[in-house]
């Protein structure tokens, strides 16, 4: 069975430019594909085309963000009913 390749995969978080993101991301999949591993995509898209990895970060952002606004929002109506 491949061993997960952990200690060799690169971060690729939004602090970074969005091309180093790109290019540490394709080395990721290289990585994992060269490890004979699958790519988990319910985690991971699995392309190298730089548009689709940019897309999928883009995605992954405005999730974050709805997610965020939906628990603020939840939060105000739990601090309404405790005032009541």
């Amino acid at each position: 069975m491949p061993e997960w390749p952990k200690d060799k995969l690169l971060r690729h978080g939004p602090d970074l430019p969005m091309a180093e993101r790109i290019r540490r991301y394709q080395y990721n999949i290289r990585t994992i594909r060269a490890a004979g591993c699958v790519v988990p995509t319910s985690s991971m898209i699995d392309s190298l085309d730089p548009a689709e990895i940019e897309l999928w970060f883009a995605d992954g952002a405005f999730r974050i963000d709805r997610l965020g606004k939906a628990v603020s929002a939840l939060a105000v109506e739990i601090d309404d009913l405790d005032d009541r």
